[in-house]
């Protein structure tokens, strides 16, 4: 029996529309999204333009910033990596709200603008169904393209439908475990009603998903100017990667959170084996030989402060070795994550994403000791000798930058942060309570968002090598330990060579001479922990943290810390680790975003996610 057709989450599948673009010139005379199938899929440059349009559903697609949550926040306010400041005391951001417990099934606003789709978030759009459908579509339809097409580009536009498909599913599966898997394209009398899929069935699906997209790409880089920075087999690779090392990880791999066995939020049981399979699919891209940490473009200003940072808007003419990037949403020249974030003390400061004194404690000393506030002469002088990342990612009190050469109407190219208690950055709406603000993306040197001048690149990455060492890394110890080698690989890397790579690029020394410095023996746990550390501060900002510490189970209830920061009648400052006033709540049911409950209301066949 059919079932009554009711709109959300498959309505978005079987509606008819193709698209959202409504471009024209004498190609595009009728907008693409008004054409019907036989039109688009007829003509080779119609179906790329739906496919392009396909790959705007996309998270980081929605606005101009990486503060892309409602509010204007990150999403890494919702976790102890940071709390988000606004200058609008009266509406919290998303993050703020989650951090809270303030958000539920009827509750689901997560983005900046509208979804179009009853405030769902990304169930439905910008990493959702919306997507799927689309990727659907065009696998239907895409073998009428015509003969005089070549297989090369047939199999490309099949291969990014196919990437798409599973990158939406993997979007889903982050947020909400066991989804609807939706391999098709419905029409309005098929049966829309579908049941949740396990979390394997999903896993799989991806999986096989990318499997078949990583066959169809060609086996090179692209070169052409029409293809560099589109999905390609190495794109596919490490979604296949990151899918495998959540499957692998704790809260998947076994009976469940609530040792229940509950397919929808597990296996069911523990499989050392997924480790290993992890580990292969990471160290396959390393395999691939296409990747390398990026350097800094300028030999005169390498170091690892300047590698890291310049990582995040190193793109354009200017631009020629940034071969860390797998795949990424590159912003054309604009300001707007550094108006999003720009410091108290400035004209149009907004505060934005705070960083917490949790994360800054986990920076390392330059020589690869922990930093200690029980050591005077670290709590006299924290931010000296640390972690070349620190000074790329946290803007600290005394902290400098190279400004845009018109900066704040001041003659003088250096600008010095003062954010102890009444100084210039630490004054109104827009001042930080945690002592920090965010520097990690931002590009002061070229643009001046007090008086809107200047523009950068900004390169939001959803997958880098870092991520593939750091995949490579984790999976590989757990599977045998530092000193594991994926069976057949070509370039095998053990976990502590990847990590060392990854160290060395920021300036930091290597796993050994850490460990030595710190009276420390390698083992499985103990290079357990400084995976995970080095995973936390090379991955900053990027929406890793919120997920990592569920999928490891490590996740805590409480409130972050943040620093007041004095100045002394010398001059001098005394710093003083403090419980700041947000608390990130965190209950079980938290593992996993509870299901729309416009979605649960639509479709009997839906459980919704355990305590919500």
């Amino acid at each position: 029996m059919k079932r009554k057709f009711y709109p959300g989450l498959f309505s978005i599948i079987v509606i008819t529309v193709l698209g959202t673009s409504c471009k024209h010139d004498k190609l595009f005379d009728v907008p693409v999204t008004f054409k019907g199938y036989d039109v688009v899929f007829k003509d080779s440059a119609r179906a790329e333009f739906f496919i392009n349009n396909m790959e705007t559903e996309m998270p980081a697609d929605h606005g101009n910033s990486y503060n892309r949550m409602d509010g204007g926040a990150m999403l890494a306010s919702a976790s102890d990596e940071a709390m988000h400041i606004s200058t609008n005391k009266t509406l919290p951001s998303a993050p703020t709200r989650m951090s809270a417990g303030n958000w539920g099934p009827s509750n689901m606003r997560f983005y900046n603008s509208s979804d179009g789709a009853g405030e769902i978030g990304s169930w439905l759009k910008w990493g959702g169904y919306h997507g799927v459908r689309k990727a659907n579509t065009a696998l239907k339809y895409l073998d009428q393209l015509p003969q005089s097409v070549s297989q090369r580009f047939r199999d490309r536009l099949k291969g990014e439908a196919l990437f798409v498909r599973a990158m939406q599913h993997w979007f889903l599966f982050q947020k909400w475990g066991g989804i609807p898997i939706v391999d098709k394209s419905y029409d309005a009398s098929d049966n829309v009603i579908q049941p949740r899929n396990s979390v394997k069935s999903v896993i799989n699906f991806i999986v096989k998903e990318c499997d078949k997209a990583i066959a169809l790409f060609p086996d090179e880089p692209y070169s052409f100017a029409s293809e560099i920075g589109r999905p390609d087999k190495g794109t596919a690779m490490a979604l296949k990667s990151k899918a495998l090392l959540y499957a692998a990880s704790p809260l998947y791999n076994g009976k469940g959170f609530n040792q229940t066995g509950d397919t929808l939020i597990c296996y069911g049981d523990a499989d050392p084996g997924r480790w290993e399979l992890a580990a292969k699919a990471a160290q396959d891209i390393v395999d691939l030989g296409w990747y390398s940490l990026y350097i800094a473009n300028d030999p005169t200003k390498r170091n690892g402060t300047r590698n890291y940072k310049e990582l995040f808007f190193a793109w354009g003419v200017s631009y020629q070795n940034n071969k860390e990037v797998i795949y990424s949403k590159i912003r054309t020249t604009n300001r707007d994550t550094e108006n999003d974030n720009f410091p108290s003390g400035f004209t149009n400061a907004k505060g934005g994403t705070c960083p917490s004194q949790d994360l800054v404690d986990a920076y390392e000393m330059a020589d690869g000791s922990l930093f200690n506030w029980n050591d005077p002469a670290k709590k006299a002088n924290p931010y000296a000798n640390r972690d070349p990342r620190l000074y790329a990612s946290i803007i600290y009190n005394g902290a400098k930058y190279d400004k845009f050469a018109s900066f704040n109407g001041n003659a003088t190219n250096q600008y010095t942060f003062d954010i102890f208690e009444g100084g210039k950055n630490k004054a109104g709406l827009s001042q930080t309570e945690t002592g920090y603000y965010l520097m990690k993306f931002m590009d002061y040197e070229n643009v001046n968002p007090a008086n809107g001048a200047g523009g950068t690149y900004h390169n939001w990455p959803y997958f880098r090598y870092a991520e593939v060492l750091l995949n490579l890394a984790e999976a590989g110890n757990e599977a045998g330990g530092p000193g594991y080698v994926t069976p057949g690989a070509k370039t095998a890397l053990t976990p502590v060579q990847a990590i060392n790579l990854i160290r060395a690029r920021a300036g930091m020394p290597d796993v050994a001479t850490t460990f030595a410095k710190r009276g420390v023996a390698l083992s499985k746990e103990t290079l357990r922990e400084l995976i995970r550390n080095e995973r936390r501060v090379e991955l900053a900002f990027e929406d890793h943290r919120y997920y990592d510490v569920r999928r490891w189970m490590t996740v805590e209830d409480g409130a972050i810390r943040g620093v007041k920061t004095i100045k002394n009648s010398n001059g001098s400052f005394t710093y003083d680790p403090t419980i700041i006033a947000e608390k990130k709540v965190f209950q079980p049911k938290h593992y996993f975003y509870p299901i729309p409950q416009a979605e649960m209301s639509r479709n009997n066949l839906l459980k919704q996610n355990p305590g919500w």
